[in-house]
């Protein structure tokens, strides 16, 4: 799967034949999701639930987080085992970068891609991640880091 940043919570994400957008459209291929459930088209399954996007794909999990908040039990019960999280951090528009943090300790991903407006310092100073960002995500289910986790800023893509 190749991810690339659009800017703002958008991102696309391209699995072997079919295209996902996910932030101000979400959208499997053709079908434009307009409202919280689960699809599949293509293999791929996407569950929308409460402002979180979950993707199903080539044995991967992964979540989409614009603006996040700590989750209940109940809540981390449905994520099932998010492999690589898209989250916003920074504050503004996207979840603060303190509940970021604690979002992401929660859910424990192997790889973290974060959106923001250019406010990366606090984020990346606590993640021990690098802010040179590169152009795609370009990864398979066995690079997923097995011990720590990897953060992975991208560079805008439009």
């Amino acid at each position: 799967m190749i991810i690339t940043w659009a800017g703002g919570q958008n991102f696309t994400i391209k699995t072997r034949g079919l295209n996902v957008l996910l932030g101000d459209k979400v959208k499997l291929d053709d079908l434009e999701i307009t409202e919280p459930g689960e699809y599949e088209v293509g293999g791929v399954q996407l569950d929308v639930v409460d402002g979180i996007n979950q993707l199903y794909l080539e044995g991967m999990n992964v979540g989409h987080i614009k603006k996040g908040k700590i989750l209940s039990d109940e809540e981390m019960q449905k994520l099932n085992g998010i492999n690589i999280l898209l989250i916003g951090v920074g504050g503004g528009a996207f979840s603060e970068t303190k509940t970021a943090l604690e979002l992401i300790s929660q859910i424990d991903p192997g790889v973290v891609v974060p959106m923001h407006d250019g406010n990366l310092d606090e984020f990346i100073k606590e993640e021990e991640g690098n802010t040179e960002g590169q152009d795609e995500l370009k990864i398979i289910k066995a690079d997923l880091p097995q011990d720590a986790r990897k953060v992975v800023v991208l560079n805008v893509n439009k």
